[in-house]
């Protein structure tokens, strides 16, 4: 896929995943969302077991495992269905896609920059200050378009 399809492509999925940040932000409740929905309908823990097709035993087990991050997503999406909902689950990035990809295309770039800069320097021939936000800005767009195959595999150095 090329720059411009992957551009487009994260910038559609950063305006879907913009709704999310907020939900994404609040946290799950201290009790989960099973409980805490369970509760807030008045459904038993035995209700919700026939209505999800679960025994009664298992929806407390249910209910530990997703507090503490052990349940797994057909067991989400069974309690879903018994509740009469959707199981929706997803990722938030911390930033944007497109921030997370041009940071590490800077990050490429910067050692390069360092690298060349060292080279040159040994010739007389460094990169003046004044010149290297130009050509640092140059690599990181040319990084972005080529996207090397190690693009995600590059250190902090």
């Amino acid at each position: 896929m090329n720059y411009w399809d992957a551009k487009v492509i994260r910038e559609q999925l950063d305006r879907k995943l913009e709704s999310l940040k907020d939900f994404a932000t609040s946290g799950m409740p201290k009790q989960g969302w099973i409980r805490t929905i369970r509760d807030a309908v008045g459904l038993s823990a035995r209700q919700l077991g026939e209505k999800a097709g679960i025994d009664q035993s298992r929806i407390s087990r249910l209910e530990n495992a997703e507090k503490d991050g052990s349940l797994k997503l057909s067991s989400l999406q069974k309690i879903a269905q018994g509740l009469n909902m959707r199981f929706v689950y997803g990722f938030v990035a911390e930033d944007s896609l497109e921030q997370m990809v041009r940071a590490q295309a800077k990050k490429i770039a910067l050692k390069r920059l360092k690298q060349l800069n060292a080279t040159m320097r040994l010739e007389k021939q460094g990169i003046p200050e004044e010149e290297q936000q130009k050509v640092l800005g140059d690599m990181v767009e040319k990084i972005l378009i080529d996207q090397p195959k190690d693009f995600w595999d590059a250190t902090d150095e």
